[in-house]
């Protein structure tokens, strides 16, 4: 049977892994078990973090049991993006048996109010990639806030779907999970899908000009501290 690999994006502070780990405690011995790894900074557990090497992501292998049948990788938002979905089409690649189940975008809602520039082309991207975004921290956060968020998108015809997270709770699980794809990118479609004529079939966000660099750069708004 093959393995999900759900990629999960959003913001330092945005309840990424709170929501994934509530998803786990919902788990019974029946359902299909579970996996999350964090960038290695972030997570706790050496044995529970992906880590960025040679431009490649790379897996903790003695972790990836065969009862794992869902496996949570959440991007590092302090390295490039394109550079981390390039690395993704690399890994399900060379991995026998793991398909992409979807993209997650959590939106921290509390950063919409003061959205800069390079945070707003960072959603975007994000926006690009997802089948769907939570939208978290939404306390004190108005309704025309989010509506305008959710707006955005809807306007340009982004087929994403968009679910309110309360408490860093998913309501309906099986809804999020389902891995039906509903990304506008198609940079994960199977290559039997496309025409090697067609330049449109490069991602935008994944293309590189003749001296290397992206043809549309996606900046990184956050910095460590």
């Amino acid at each position: 049977m093959p393995r999900l690999l759900y990629l999960v994006t959003g913001a330092p502070g945005s309840g990424r892994l709170e929501i994934l780990q509530d998803l786990l405690n919902g788990e019974t011995p029946e359902s299909p078990q579970s996996l999350i790894l964090s960038p290695r900074e972030e997570g706790k557990e050496a044995d529970n973090c992906w880590w960025w090497e040679d431009n490649e992501i790379n897996l903790p292998e003695k972790n990836l049991s065969a009862e794992i049948s869902n496996l949570f990788l959440v991007l590092d938002p302090f390295q490039d993006l394109a550079d981390q979905m390039e690395a993704t089409q690399n890994l399900l690649a060379k991995t026998d048996g793991l398909d992409l189940g979807r993209i997650l975008f959590v939106v921290h809602c509390g950063m919409l109010d003061q959205a800069s520039n390079k945070l707003q082309s960072w959603h975007d991207a994000c926006a690009h990639f997802a089948d769907i975004a939570l939208l978290n921290r939404r306390e004190g956060i108005s309704n025309r806030t989010i509506e305008t968020f959710r707006k955005r998108y809807e306007s340009m015809r982004y087929p994403m779907t968009f679910e309110l997270i309360k408490k860093n709770r998913l309501q309906n699980p099986a809804r999020v999970l389902d891995p039906t794809p509903r990304r506008i990118s198609h940079a994960f479609d199977p290559p039997e899908n496309f025409d090697p004529d067609e330049t449109s079939a490069i991602d935008p966000y994944l293309e590189r000009l003749p001296g290397g660099e992206r043809a549309k750069p996606i900046p990184i708004p956050f910095e460590k501290t």
